[in-house]
This record gives C-alpha cells, sequence and structure tokens, in this order.
C-alpha cells in the first residue's frame, strides 16, 4: 500500500489585540504599558525556548508547566490566538496525543516567534 504525504504550507498570524493593547496604555500610560510590553515579549522568548528544551527532552509534566504559564502572559499583551493555540497544546498533553501534540506545539512556537519578530522589527504595536 503507497501512502500519499501531503506537504502543509503554514500561514500563521501572531495579531495583537488592539484592544488590549489601547487598554494597557490607558490605563498604566504609555511608557509603562510599553515597558510591560517588552518584558512580556522577552518572558515569553524564554519560556518558548524552555518549552522546546522540555518537548526534545520529553518531559510532559515540565512542557505542561511551561505552556500553561504562557497563557496569562500573551493574553494580558493582546495575543489571543497564541493563548488559543497554548490551549490546544495542554489538551494534547493532557490526552497523550503525541502527534497532534508535535504539530500543534510547532504551530504554537511558530506563531510566538513570529510575534517577538513583529515587535523587534518595529512593527506598530498600537501603544
Amino acid at each position: 500500500m503507497v501512502e500519499q504525504i501531503s506537504v502543509l504550507h503554514p500561514r500563521d498570524a501572531a495579531y495583537f489585540d488592539e484592544e488590549a493593547l489601547s487598554a494597557l496604555s490607558r490605563d498604566l500610560g504609555p511608557s509603562v504599558a510599553e515597558n510591560i510590553l517588552c518584558r512580556a515579549l522577552e518572558d515569553i522568548a524564554l519560556r518558548l525556548t524552555q518549552i522546546r528544551e522540555d518537548y526534545g527532552e520529553g518531559d510532559q509534566r515540565a512542557l505542561r508547566k511551561g505552556v500553561r504559564s504562557l497563557v496569562p502572559i500573551v493574553e494580558q499583551i493582546g495575543l489571543s490566538g497564541i493563548a488559543a493555540i497554548a490551549r490546544d497544546v495542554l489538551i494534547c498533553v493532557d490526552r497523550g496525543e503525541g502527534v497532534a501534540l508535535a504539530a500543534t506545539l510547532c504551530r504554537l512556537l511558530r506563531s510566538g516567534e513570529m510575534a517577538i519578530s513583529c515587535a523587534e522589527v518595529g512593527v506598530d504595536l498600537s501603544l
């Protein structure tokens, strides 16, 4: 039996929720909001690195903990799409679905890195 392999071309995009960013700026002031955004992006980068390592080591418990801790950070700065993907990763971990976990985790890492890249190159984040 010959199986056909499909090649997927992901087209994910990381979108910052303008309302969440505006609320941060409005509630805390532009300077504080920008500081929070920068620190959150640094924290996200560190967590994504650790999540990748935990997955590579097969440490499901640490992987779950790292992904779960990522959710409030990305939600705070308006990355609700990434929060949704992180929740999907948690479902895969909890169900022990290895193939789905690999695919969903790749999507999480790709989306998180895209959000960080957008901020690094100076894309207007509507603060």
